[in-house]
């Protein structure tokens, strides 16, 4: 682990004191917006995952970037009585909102361009739990329960990718990547209703926070459309 932060570190060094070196370039060029959707092929996985990127360039090797991320997931099981014909369900939810603020160097060429990068990610979530007529494992006619939680990300990544132009200015490409990602879990509510309670049907409990860090491969898979303004 720490290994690999400080070899992020340096790439980060790198890149910033090649951008303070070449700034006289960029004031004389000429700036171009670039427009482009990610998609991840994950059919049948229940994963929504749609993406939106802007990319200044400038000069023609420079590029600005930004990357909204909206990542949702939905899990639902069915809980089936023993001897019976009841059925109840548990349903988990996570749903993820990110943001990028990034810079990539793109290497000379005519059709394909690869390029090098790193980011800075932020973002908000919540993870949520719906259960009907169980108790998460087994069939409960009476019984309810539901969880939230919220969370917040902060990382940073490199990356590496390759543009590739089908036309003039639209482009295809792909992106493989390397990311530290820290998650803040807040406190959370349990809700537990019981309607086969006389005296108390319904009890919330606090769920505590907790911290998670992970460090692993981003974009696997992912496919680029793009198109340069």
């Amino acid at each position: 682990m720490k290994n690999s932060v400080l070899t992020i570190i340096f790439v980060l060094t790198c890149f910033v004191g090649f951008s303070q070196k070449d700034s006289s370039v960029l004031a004389e060029k000429d700036v171009d917006f670039m427009l482009e959707s990610q998609f991840y092929p994950r059919l049948n996985s229940g994963v929504f995952e749609p993406s939106i990127k802007a990319r200044i360039l400038f000069s023609n090797e420079h590029i600005l970037r930004s990357n909204l991320n909206f990542i949702y997931h939905n899990n639902l099981r069915e809980i089936l009585e023993v001897n019976g014909n009841g059925v109840g369900s548990v349903e988990d939810r996570n749903q993820d909102l990110l943001l990028s603020l990034g810079y990539a160097y793109l290497f000379e060429g005519q059709k394909l361009r690869p390029y090098l990068g790193f980011e800075l990610l932020f973002g908000v979530g919540k993870v949520e739990v719906f259960g009907s007529r169980t108790d998460s494992t087994v069939f409960v006619a009476d019984f309810n329960y539901s969880s939230k939680i919220s969370s917040s990300h902060i990382g940073l990544g490199v990356f590496s990718g390759v543009d590739f132009y089908v036309f003039d200015r639209m482009y295809i490409g792909t992106e493989l990547g390397f990311q530290f990602l820290r998650t803040n879990y807040a406190r959370g509510e349990f809700k537990q209703t019981d309607a086969s309670s006389a005296t108390d049907p319904e009890t919330i409990s606090v769920i505590p926070q907790r911290k998670e860090s992970a460090l692993g491969p981003s974009g696997v898979g992912v496919i680029r459309v793009g198109w340069k303004f």
